[in-house]
């Protein structure tokens, strides 16, 4: 039983994490080419430059990525959410994404994996597979991956600070076809203004 004031989260005990960036991860092999939603994405370590991705081990874009190693994880505005959408509910397996949702990807990448041009996304990882873990879990396999290049719209991004959160409106999944985005920009105090009030 959960303490005074809070509820049972139950089976979707995920949402207690949520509403986290929605990316869309890209992938080519043997010619074919495919996109999935992605909201489990995250950093891994600095040093390496490393990634982590849980991704649905019988999604089609995971496929393609334990075949050919290279992916690209592409960042889009809150104004994309009905392209995340459908690219999240969708098997490439079944019909061509790219024509179906009007995507197109460009391959002017640093390990000519694919990443999207078409919706423009604000930022891009390019990511070479290092380890696949598949026995960790049921239904997703643990993508760790290098990460090759890193790029961001340079309108919205400074290399000091990240996004520029006053203009940047990234597409964050909720639940569901629930989506929000950042609002507003909060500045924690500096440790020495805290040590100041002990």
């Amino acid at each position: 039983m959960p303490p005074r004031g809070y509820i049972d989260a139950g089976d979707k005990w995920y949402y207690v994490l949520h509403p986290r960036p929605a990316y869309i991860v890209v992938s080519e092999h043997n010619g074919k080419v495919n996109f999935m939603a992605a909201s489990w994405v995250m950093p891994f370590s600095e040093d390496p430059a490393r990634i982590v991705a849980s991704l649905e081990k019988e999604a089609y874009t995971t496929t393609l990525i334990r075949g050919s190693g290279l992916f690209t994880v592409n960042v889009l505005g809150v104004e994309n959410i009905d392209f995340i959408y459908g690219a999240g509910t969708t098997s490439g397996r079944r019909v061509d994404k790219l024509r179906l949702l009007g995507a197109e990807v460009a391959k002017d990448t640093v390990t000519g994996a694919p990443r999207l041009s078409q919706p423009k996304p604000i930022g891009v990882i390019e990511a070479r597979v290092y380890r696949v873990i598949g026995d960790a879990a049921e239904d997703v396999d643990l993508v760790i991956a290098d990460v090759v290049a890193a790029y961001a719209d340079e309108s919205l991004f400074n290399t000091r600070y990240g996004w520029e959160l006053r203009k940047t409106r990234i597409a964050m999944h909720s639940a569901g076809r629930a989506f929000t985005t950042n609002s507003g920009l909060y500045v924690a105090r500096r440790k020495g203004e805290l040590n100041a009030r002990l």
